[in-house]
């Protein structure tokens, strides 16, 4: 091997180097966005629970879908990072239908609670208003935190469509061949 040809594979490493680092980011959301799919899918199931059960098999698909878009990305392919930002505003998507339905569909059982409790006003407590504040902070940082993280990966990984083209130009099939087997 001459010095030019291993000069061009310490620059095939180098320019593959973000590639690599956006695929294993993808994989691992993946991995987490199918772990928690997977759970929210099993606890949807026990009480039929439609709304759990659309953002379980979401959260699953987007998660199943990353995974194979990371290995993909990791090969060059310069379709990946668009695939890798679609899958992301899916689920971006999902989540904020989940939390918008959160907050403008009233919760039927906390009047009843109220109800049953008497008069509990006379106590300060009033279990209703507790109950809207709750669900308002919960279904707004669940908004606030799926706009950004959500967002911020969909725009991270359409910035690595730049890397992906340099990668493929900069660099001859030998050398990606031999830099992608490497582990």
């Amino acid at each position: 091997m001459s010095a030019a040809d291993r000069e061009l594979l310490l620059r095939a490493a180098e320019v593959r180097r973000p590639i690599a680092r956006a695929a294993r980011i993808a994989a691992g959301n993946g991995l987490g966005y199918a772990i928690f799919g997977g759970l929210s899918l099993a606890f949807a199931m026990t009480d039929w629970d439609l709304i759990g059960l659309a953002l379980g098999a979401a959260l699953l698909g987007v998660g199943l879908f990353a995974r194979a878009q990371a290995a993909r990305l990791l090969r060059g392919d310069a379709a990946a990072p668009l695939q890798l930002a679609r899958g992301e505003l899916v689920l971006l998507g999902a989540l904020v239908l989940y939390a918008v339905y959160g907050l403008l569909v009233p919760s039927t059982g906390m009047a009843e609670l109220q109800h049953q409790l008497g008069n509990s006003k006379q106590y300060g407590l009033d279990i209703v208003r507790l109950e809207k504040l709750v669900r308002t902070t919960w279904y707004g940082i669940v908004l606030a935190t799926t706009l950004l993280y959500q967002g911020g990966m969909a725009r991270y990984f359409l910035r690595r469509r730049t890397d992906v083209a340099r990668y493929l130009d900069e660099v001859p099939d030998w050398a990606r061949r031999f830099v992608e087997s490497m582990p």
